[in-house]
């Protein structure tokens, strides 16, 4: 749920009020960084603005403006408005501090060049006259500019800061064997190439990646989009050679599998697909080799064994013993971490128990099981399935679960959406602290996704919708080509989505959606999963046609 715009938390009211002395009581961590914003939102004194805004950890820009908001502060508010500062305002603005908070290549380029270059003047900076240089050069002589004269990370930082319309129309081209050497190295190459490869748009780019061969030094990520790069221009050799520095240099062992998976496609080299059924690991490319290879997912636990006397217990539904349950787990040494899990052996903190034990197996034994089914008794289970698999993708079934954009609870629930709900519920809900009792969490979940059911139908979608919303996911899925039936897909497709959250999303959910059909004893096909995709009126109604449309 954290891909939805975070300025929508901004315009909420909360209903139970927080207290100063509520948060001078707590540690610094992110539950009471959720105190704060919510004090923010109320009815407050410049003066109790400031006491709690300077106990905020980790501020950001989002934090920053809602404080400004109540600041009487002159600093404070000459801050927030520089940030907020309109092209049209900053492009006739004299005050060199507000300029050099708010300048940056994309609103130069909605400014005329006289009004950029009085900017790049009044800031005298070096760098700022050479990516205005560049940026002037670009837009007056369109694509003929010899960008031998500027450094290849001047290039780069116009790209990945000056817009998707500028770098479409003015860096889509032909590059020097030169940038081709250096921009390798520049610390957003990784983004670059993402951005790159993923849209058709950037043709010309997309050709010129082409050259950067797979010896030269990069993150295994980059290798992997510059694989898939390869493959839509044919060029299976120069694919492979990717996809084994993949292998070679990822971390994770999904990113390895993922290596695997793609040279098995390409090559249909059965000795490959033997080596990925054999991960330890549970996700979508070790679930299909399995499934093709008839082997059993065995690695997989649905409940731990509890101990009859062990009545440890711990408040789960408390942002702040949460925190400092992580903290415990993150300071404990991992030869002791079996002893921690155990210390929480009974029934009652099973979800608990359940996240330390994974991570005392080092992941290589997955915990999928089923807390809080007494919620659930109304749903069917394929139901179960679904609500199981974004639960234990969102919180890992810890109640007291909260993200950095505020998602509360199990089904991560974001603050706006919640309040959007209410209106579905008869009991007044009186503050978001709510959203951390598992009851109440599930049964705004059940609105949201019963309402998601009625457009999507695969788990995939579903999965994609709930991570980034309805709208994103209709305007990735009716994109030219995205699910085709065409070589590679449906797979090609759930690679090339930009967006890395709600990819990375969707491909866990539906590896823990197979997991739970199975536990649920629904018969289920992960390789005909993917086959559904192929076929618009089984998945969804926006790509459907109008006569399979119910």
């Amino acid at each position: 749920m954290r891909f939805f715009s975070l300025l929508l938390l901004l315009n909420l009211s909360l209903f139970a009020e927080v207290t100063l002395d509520a948060i001078h009581d707590k540690p610094p961590s992110l539950a009471k960084n959720f105190m704060i914003w919510r004090f923010l939102h109320q009815d407050i004194t410049p003066a109790e603005a400031d006491e709690a805004f300077y106990q905020f950890r980790d501020v950001d820009t989002r934090l920053f403006k809602a404080y400004a908001k109540k600041s009487d502060r002159e600093e404070v508010i000459y801050t927030a408005e520089c940030l907020s500062m309109s092209t049209q305002e900053l492009s006739k603005s004299n005050d060199i501090s507000c300029v050099k908070m708010a300048f940056s290549p994309s609103k130069a380029f909605a400014m005329r060049e006289e009004e950029r270059n009085r900017l790049a003047r009044l800031l005298d900076e070096n760098r700022t006259y050479t990516w205005i240089e560049m940026m002037d050069d670009l837009l007056q002589t369109k694509r003929i500019t010899d960008l031998r004269k500027y450094k290849p990370s001047t290039f780069m930082y116009l790209f990945l800061s000056g817009g998707m319309n500028f770098r479409e129309t003015y860096l889509n081209r032909p590059l020097p064997s030169s940038y081709l050497q250096e921009i390798p190295k520049h610390w957003g190459f990784e983004r670059f190439v993402v951005l790159v490869v993923t849209d058709s748009r950037y043709a010309k780019l997309q050709e010129e990646l082409l050259k950067v061969g797979a010896d030269t030094k990069m993150s295994s990520e980059a290798h992997f989009y510059l694989a898939m790069n390869a493959l839509e221009h044919e060029q299976k050799q120069n694919a492979l050679a990717h996809l084994k520095k993949v292998h070679e240099l990822a971390y994770y062992r999904s990113h390895k599998d993922k290596a695997l998976f793609w040279q098995y496609l390409v090559t249909k080299d059965r000795k490959i697909l033997e080596q990925l059924g054999k991960s330890v690991d549970i996700n979508m490319y070790s679930l299909y080799a399995k499934e093709k290879l008839g082997v059993e997912v065995t690695n997989f636990y649905t409940h731990l064994p509890t101990h009859e006397n062990n009545t440890t217990k711990a408040d789960l539904t408390d942002p702040f013993v949460w925190n400092e349950l992580l903290i415990e787990v993150k300071k404990t040494p991992k030869k002791d971490l079996k002893k921690l899990a155990a210390k929480y052996a009974n029934d009652e903190m099973m979800p608990l128990y359940s996240f330390i034990y994974e991570k005392a197996t080092d992941y290589k034994e997955m915990g999928f099981i089923m807390p809080y089914n007494r919620y659930m008794q109304d749903l069917s289970n394929d139901d179960k399935a679904i609500y199981y698999a974004l639960m234990r993708q969102e919180s890992r079934f810890i109640p007291a679960a909260l993200s950095r954009s505020y998602a509360l609870g199990l089904m991560q629930m974001m603050p706006f959406l919640v309040k959007a709900l209410d209106k579905s519920f008869k009991d007044e809900r009186l503050s978001y602290d709510e959203m951390f009792n598992p009851e109440k969490n599930i049964a705004y979940a059940k609105k949201h996704i019963n309402w998601l059911k009625k457009s999507l139908y695969h788990p995939v979608l579903m999965a994609y919708a709930y991570n980034g919303g309805i709208g994103f996911t209709k305007r990735y899925i009716t994109k030219e080509n995205c699910f085709a039936n065409e070589k590679y897909e449906p797979f090609m497709s759930m690679e090339m989505m930009a967006n890395s959250e709600s990819r990375e999303y969707g491909k866990k959910v539906l590896s823990n959606y197979v997991i739970y059909k199975k536990i649920l004893g629904d018969k289920v096909s992960i390789v005909a999963l993917f086959d559904m995709l192929l076929q618009p009126a089984q998945c969804d109604r926006f790509r459907a046609p109008k006569q399979a449309k119910r």
